[in-house]
Parts: C-alpha cells; sequence; structure tokens
C-alpha cells in the first residue's frame, strides 16, 4: 500500500506491506537509490514481516528541501510507525541507511528490535572519521561527473552497489527520481555522528561484501569489536549490497540471524 505524509514542507513517500501478525520490519536504502531496490526482497520476506519501506528524503517519490534531508528520517519513521500503530521493528538499512537507523534507536531507544546493516558503520566512534575523509575525496572525483554528466554520477554509485551485471542494472533502476537537488539531502547528515556515546544495545547483524572499500572494511572490524550483541559477516562475490550479487545466501543467512532474537 502506497503513502505519503507531510514533514515540515516536504511530502515523504513510504509503502507498507500489511501483516499485522507478524514482526514488523523497516527497511531503508542508500543515497541515490530508493525503495525499489527492495523489490525482490519485498517478495520473500512479505510472508513473514510486515514491511515499511521509504524512500528517503530526495530519493524515489520523496521530495528534498533545503529544511528536509536524512537528518530528519528518525522524526519521519517514529511518526508513520505511531500512524500505524507499530511500536518494535527489526530495521535492515544499507549504509546510510544504516546510519539512520543507529540514530532512530538512539533516540527511540524502545523501539529498535535488531539491526541489519549493509556496509554499515558505528555512530558512536571515529570510524565515521575515516569514512567522511574518503567520502570528501569521491566527491571531488565525482563533481565533474554531478554538474555536467548525471547518469555517470549514478553509475559511480551503482559500481559500488553491485559486482554483476544484473545487479547494477537494479541499481540504477532504483535511482529513477533521483535528481542533482537530491544532493541536498545530505545537508545536517553528520548530526548522527554527535549523538552522546550512551546508547542501547541491540543484537546488530553487519554484512560487508568482499569487494567493499577497505575503509568501510575496517570500520566494519571496528564496530564489532565497540559493540556488544554485534556479529559480522562478509559476503563473498559481493559488493555494498549484498543482496544484488547473492540473493539467496543474503536471505538464508539474514532469516537465520532474525530467528536466533526468539
Amino acid at each position: 500500500m502506497d503513502y505519503t505524509m507531510r514533514f515540515k514542507d516536504c511530502s515523504i513517500y513510504y509503502q507498507i506491506q500489511p501483516n499485522p501478525t507478524k514482526p514488523s520490519l523497516v527497511l531503508l536504502h542508500s543515497y541515490a537509490s530508493s525503495l525499489q531496490i527492495f523489490d525482490q526482497q519485498v517478495v520473500t520476506l512479505k510472508k513473514d514481516f510486515q514491511l515499511v519501506l521509504f524512500d528517503l528524503p530526495g530519493h524515489g517519490k520523496s521530495e528534498v528541501s533545503t529544511s528536509v534531508g536524512l537528518k530528519d528520517m528518525p522524526e519521519i519513521i517514529k511518526n508513520v510507525l505511531d500512524h500505524h500503530d507499530i511500536f518494535k521493528a527489526h530495521f535492515l538499512g544499507i549504509h546510510e541507511g544504516s546510519i539512520i537507523a543507529q540514530g532512530f534507536a538512539h533516540i527511540y531507544p524502545d523501539r529498535l528490535i535488531s539491526l541489519i546493516s549493509l556496509s554499515g558503520y558505528s555512530i558512536y566512534h571515529d570510524s565515521h572519521r575515516l569514512i567522511q575523509s574518503e567520502k570528501r575525496t569521491d566527491s571531488l572525483k565525482n563533481i565533474w561527473f554531478y554538474l555536467f554528466g548525471f547518469k555517470k554520477y549514478l553509475n559511480y554509485y551503482a559500481n559500488q552497489a553491485a559486482l554483476t551485471d544484473q545487479g547494477i542494472e537494479r541499481f540504477m533502476k532504483s535511482t529513477k527520481g533521483f535528481k542533482r537537488k537530491g544532493l541536498l539531502s545530505l545537508l545536517g547528515y553528520k548530526r548522527y555522528f554527535k549523538l552522546n556515546q550512551n546508547p542501547k544495545v541491540y543484537p546488530t547483524y553487519l554484512i560487508c561484501g568482499q569487494f567493499e572499500k577497505e575503509a568501510i572494511k575496517d570500520a566494519c572490524i571496528l564496530y564489532e569489536q565497540k559493540r556488544p550483541k554485534t556479529v559480522l559477516e562478509g559476503f563473498n562475490q559481493t559488493k555494498r549490497i549484498v543482496f544484488l550479487d547473492q540473493s539467496r545466501l543474503f536471505q538464508e543467512h539474514f532469516m537465520t540471524f532474525i530467528r536466533n532474537q526468539g
């Protein structure tokens, strides 16, 4: 089912696959993508979960402005969950989506049951500084594409996301609706790295692709070392969004993690 909500001056698009007798699962995509990236996962997950999927501000069918961006997602998610009488949920977040999920858990600690994080890194220690430094370097490399060859700009993120041609194609399809002004969604994103370090501990399944960037791999290892109840697993022959390259394996391991949460 399709919905929109107003948050400040923006319309936010989201979907719910109702299944009220099952646990709820919130799915959060990464930068430059949309909830469409989860299309195949929805088919397999909807029988076991009530699914809540968002187009992040500036992505897919959601609007963006200088006052609403990724920084506002914890409050947006809470408003949606409240509206649909969903008190607790598991979260699956890809990269920036993982950061948002951690921020949500920090602000609303009783409402996140567990986190499945794809190429995420902890918001609570200095690993994010290395990641942000690398992202700034990437931004300098891509500024020409952003201004004059936007499809190549999107191709850069697609090639980070997946190893196979099929996976890259799926990512590119999910970028429909992302325009140059989507960059505004990153304003205020550093909010997540300024939260006080007194987080509630929750089970985390941290996933990293074999061909992910070395800085992300190092950050994932540090995440597992620093955060209790965190399990790190590497997936062979994958990049950032492992289910684009290894869908069946991801599904099996994901469900094993969820079942272990009781």
